[in-house]
C-alpha cells in the first residue's frame, strides 16, 4: 500500500490550497474544529462556501460523475479531507452527502435517484436519520416503529430517539417494521423516506450536557409513506441499513485521524503554556510519554484507514472492517481528552467560562461529549461483535 500522494493527488492538493485561498470567505477559514456540525452557522452563513463548491463541482466529491459528483477516488478523497481540516474549514456532517446519498446510489430506483440525488447534492434537501428507539438502540432489530400496509403505501406509527438534526431536516429516512411476525426479527424491517414537514411528524428537542441541541425525540402519527418511497425493497431494510451504517462509520469524524491530530496539537499547546512547579506542564516526562503514545496510535489509525479506503476503492462500499476504526477512533479521542483533563487538573472540569477561561470550559464540555463517541453509530460492544464475526470469522 503506497501512502504517498500520487502525481494526481499531489496536483489536487495544490489545487485545493489555491482554491481555499482564493474562493473560501475568510470568516469560514481557521475555525476551531468540532466533531459536531458547526451550529453557530446558519444556512445563509454556509451559502458562500456551498456556492464556491458548486462552481468547482466539488459539492459531492466522492459521488460518481454520472450522479453529479466529482468522481474522486480514495487517494483524492484523503487529500480533500486533509486539506479541508488543515485549513480550519467548518465541519458539516451531512446525512445526505455521506450516508443516504451513497445509499440511494447503491440501491435506489432510477425514479428515487432522479427525485432526490440532485437536490441532496446541492443541499437543497437536508436529511436526518431515524434508527434508535427508546427500547431499540444497540439491538436495532428489536425496533417497533410500525409501518402498516394501506392502499398505495404504508402508515407509520411510533417513536424514535436520539434523532440527530431532525429539527433542521427537510426529509427523513427511517427504519420501520413492515412485518410484525417475521423471524428472525431483522427480516421484517424496511427503510422508508418521507417529508419531515408531514403534520404527523413531531419533534421534542434533547439538549445534551455540553449545551448542544443536536438530538431529538421524534414521534410518528399516521404518516403516509407511498410505496415508491420504500428504499431497497420491502423487508430489505436490514440489508440497506448495513450499507448505510458502513458509510456512517467510515465517514464519522471520530474515525478521521486529522481530528485526533488537531486535538493532540491543542493538548500540547496548552501543556507548553500551563504553569507547573516553576516550569510548565510539558516538562513532565510522564505526560510527554502519554502524548507520544497517542500520536503513535493516531498514526496506526491513519494507516488502518488507508487500508479500508483501498478496500472501498475495490468494492464501492465500506466493509465490516469499518467497525475496527470506529472503535479505535472513538476510544482514542476519549483518551486524548482524558489526557488533556489530567494535565489541567481540577481546572479541566471547569464548566463556566469565567473566571477560568473559555479553553477550560470547552475542554470540560468536550470531555462530557466524548463519552458518546463510543455509543453513537453503534456501541463499541456492537462494533467488536461485528469485527469478531465478520472480519475474524469467530463463531457465534
Amino acid at each position: 500500500m503506497n501512502i504517498n500522494d500520487s502525481p494526481q493527488a499531489a496536483g489536487l492538493r495544490e489545487e485545493l490550497r489555491e482554491w481555499i485561498e482564493q474562493e473560501v470567505p475568510a470568516g469560514l477559514k481557521g475555525r476551531k474544529q468540532n466533531l459536531l456540525a458547526d451550529e453557530t452557522l446558519t444556512r445563509q452563513d454556509w451559502q458562500p462556501l456551498l456556492d464556491a463548491l458548486h462552481r468547482k463541482g466539488w459539492l459531492a466529491p466522492a459521488w460518481p460523475l454520472e450522479h453529479g459528483g466529482a468522481g474522486f477516488d480514495v487517494g483524492k478523497m484523503i487529500v480533500f479531507n486533509e486539506e479541508w481540516i488543515r485549513a480550519g474549514l467548518p465541519q458539516f456532517r451531512s446525512d445526505g452527502l455521506d450516508k443516504i446519498g451513497p445509499t440511494l446510489i447503491a440501491v435506489g430506483t432510477e425514479a428515487q435517484q432522479a427525485r432526490f440525488l440532485e437536490a441532496t447534492r446541492k443541499r437543497e434537501i437536508i436529511w436526518a436519520q431515524g434508527y434508535s428507539e427508546p427500547d431499540a438502540g444497540s439491538d436495532l432489530a428489536s425496533l417497533s416503529l410500525r409501518a402498516d400496509k394501506v392502499d398505495g403505501g404504508y402508515k407509520l406509527n411510533g417513536q424514535k430517539i436520539w434523532t440527530s438534526n431532525a429539527h433542521n431536516a427537510d426529509w427523513m429516512y427511517v427504519l420501520a417494521r413492515t412485518d410484525q411476525n417475521a423471524q428472525p426479527r431483522h427480516a421484517g424491517i424496511s427503510m422508508m423516506i418521507f417529508d419531515a414537514q408531514d403534520p404527523g411528524f413531531t419533534i421534542s428537542p434533547i439538549t445534551t450536557i455540553d449545551g448542544f441541541h443536536h438530538f431529538n425525540q421524534t414521534f410518528y402519527d399516521d404518516i403516509f409513506v407511498p410505496e415508491d418511497q420504500v428504499l431497497g425493497g420491502v423487508n430489505q431494510g436490514w440489508k440497506v441499513s448495513n450499507i448505510l451504517l458502513g458509510h456512517e462509520r467510515f465517514s464519522h469524524p471520530a474515525c478521521n485521524p486529522m481530528y485526533h491530530e488537531y486535538a493532540i496539537r491543542e493538548l500540547k499547546q496548552m501543556a507548553r503554556e500551563e504553569p507547573r512547579g516553576g516550569g510548565v506542564a510539558w516538562d513532565d516526562l510522564r505526560l510527554r510519554r502519554r502524548v507520544v503514545e497517542l500520536e503513535m496510535d493516531t498514526d496506526c489509525l491513519r494507516y488502518l484507514r488507508y487500508r479500508a479506503q483501498s478496500q472501498i476503492a475495490k468494492t464501492g462500499v465500506p466493509g465490516p472492517e469499518a467497525s475496527i476504526f470506529k472503535v479505535l477512533g472513538a476510544e482514542l479521542l476519549q483518551r486524548i481528552v482524558d489526557t488533556h483533563q489530567d494535565m489541567t487538573g481540577p481546572l479541566g472540569v471547569s464548566w463556566e467560562n469565567a473566571p477560568f477561561g473559555e479553553p477550560m470550559r470547552d475542554l470540560a464540555r468536550r470531555s462530557a461529549r466524548s463519552r458518546g463517541y463510543t455509543i453513537a453509530g453503534g456501541t463499541k460492544e456492537i462494533q467488536r461483535n461485528i469485527v469478531s464475526k465478520r472480519v475474524l470469522g469467530l463463531p457465534e
